[in-house]
């Protein structure tokens, strides 16, 4: 394995790294890039995705985007209201204490942060566990596929690093295990066992009610409630198994695994909180919802029906000017869809508006990801009144559940997406979510059917 090239080339990295004053309270971080052989990039992804390192698994299939991150060198984890600046700030004293070494990988953007926000700034449940609020970090490995080809990234940090010996160790041990084999799934068929589906039917519907009877009496405009569902006998490989293999039936959505101690996050979500590239930033405006048609006619007269719905048309609109009027205060130019199109999943369709800013220059990505969320599109409006019914009708912690995940990069580039179609599982036990925009139109048995729609999204992996 000393022969090999990518292991030669940083051999001699390591002979000429940098001097590091390990007497200071920063890290320097080495990041070398390589190219990978595309064995199997989905095996890899499955195995490195079980073992009892931290993961991360991101994609997006419709943009060509694939990558898993594995093990963590440096963690940024915090609640409350300071989550956002102490990201910020971590951030800030890390970017300029990055070594990069390219070996014909240079052409490709990589990750320096991955992780998550949550929905609230606190857990209250201990389902949550295994994540924090605001839960961070930079990966020691990173492996990412596209249409010409796989590559990888290895980051150690210089101030805390073992030694050359055993970085070159970790190094050879990673490449060796490069692809990997097939996770072992058990051959029994499947026994899953779910709760009280009607119980759980008739009481979600009677809140809504009570939502739907403060919408009418003026105490909020619109609150989106959420259903959680237990399923038990789920088994890990399985579905992790299903869930990285599902981008051709999800081409415009993300498909994301956060791995942090025994939990495993998953889901397959249909919105962009924010993207930012270079001085631009890309936002989805995606409220109201209707099921797909069962023949091309139906389908179409569901989209138009929903098109021409008033209730669902309010309901985006106030999605889009949450959104636009955050933007205008950080950014140059703001320019939108001039009307709403469809998007089309598997199993449902929505409204959707893309919006775009010009950022202003030296604008912090942190703060805009701040304001930005929740939108009315997971929180309701106005938000405070919103997130407190949430709180008080809502008998769990959502968690991860409508917060969001993404990335960014040392350049200031960044795509984080809304944590919707999702799921928490824990042992053998899934805990899958799903919720619906409440307004004074809604109706307690349409907005239950538009919820079971949605978790199709991950009981559809269940019985692929």
């Amino acid at each position: 394995m000393k022969n090999d090239p990518v292991i030669r080339q940083f051999s001699r990295i390591l002979q000429n790294k940098p001097n590091v004053d390990t007497s200071n309270q920063g890290q320097s971080i080495l990041s070398y890039r390589f190219p990978v052989l595309d064995k199997d990039f989905d095996r890899t992804v499955n195995s490195l995705l079980k073992t009892n390192k931290t993961a991360f698994y991101f994609e997006k299939p419709g943009e060509d985007v694939r990558f898993l991150a594995v093990g963590k060198i440096l963690s940024v984890r915090s609640s409350g209201s300071s989550r956002f600046d102490d990201l910020a700030n971590t951030y800030s004293k890390i970017r300029p204490l990055i070594v990069h070494h390219y070996n014909g990988a240079s052409d490709v953007p990589f990750p320096l942060f991955v992780g998550s926000m949550s929905f609230f700034p606190e857990h209250r449940d201990s389902m949550w566990r295994d994540f924090h609020p605001s839960d961070w970090f930079i990966p020691e490995f990173i492996v990412a596929k596209s249409t010409d080809g796989c590559r990888a990234a290895y980051q150690i940090d210089l101030n805390k690093d073992a030694g050359d010996e055993q970085s070159i160790l970790r190094l050879e041990e990673f490449l060796s295990g490069l692809p990997a084999d097939n996770p072992e799934i058990s051959d029994n068929p499947p026994d899953y066992r779910t709760g009280n589906e009607e119980a759980d039917k008739n009481g979600w519907m009677e809140k809504v009610a009570v939502i739907v009877e403060s919408i009418r009496r003026g105490e909020v405009n619109k609150v989106v409630l959420s259903r959680h569902i237990t399923i038990e006998g789920v088994e890990g490989n399985r579905i992790l198994k299903e869930i990285t293999k599902t981008g051709k039936s999800f081409q415009d959505c993300y498909i994301f695994v956060f791995k942090s101690g025994s939990s495993l996050f998953m889901g397959i979500s249909p919105e962009k909180l924010a993207s930012f590239s270079g001085d631009t930033v890309y936002c989805d405006a995606i409220a109201g919802s209707i099921g797909r048609g069962r023949t091309g006619e139906e389908d179409g007269r569901l989209g138009n029906e929903l098109l021409s719905s008033r209730k669902n048309r309010d309901e985006h609109q106030i999605v889009v000017n949450h959104i636009k009027s955050i933007l205008n205060r950080y950014c140059s130019s703001v320019d939108m869809d001039r009307l709403p199109i469809l998007k089309k999943l598997s199993y449902i369709q929505h409204l959707y508006t893309g919006v775009r800013g010009v950022l202003h220059p030296g604008v912090s990505i942190f703060r805009v990801l701040e304001d930005l969320h929740p939108t009315p599109a997971v929180g309701g409006y106005p938000l405070s009144p919103a997130l407190k019914m949430i709180q008080s009708m809502e008998q769990y912690d959502r968690g991860l559940y409508t917060g969001y995940l993404g990335w960014f990069d040392t350049g200031g580039n960044g795509d984080f997406c809304v944590a919707l179609r999702s799921a928490l599982l824990i042992d053998n036990t899934l805990h899958a979510f799903a919720g619906g925009g409440i307004v004074a139109d809604s109706k307690p048995e349409d907005e239950y059917r538009e919820t079971e729609i949605k978790l199709k999204a991950i009981t559809s992996l269940l019985h692929p």
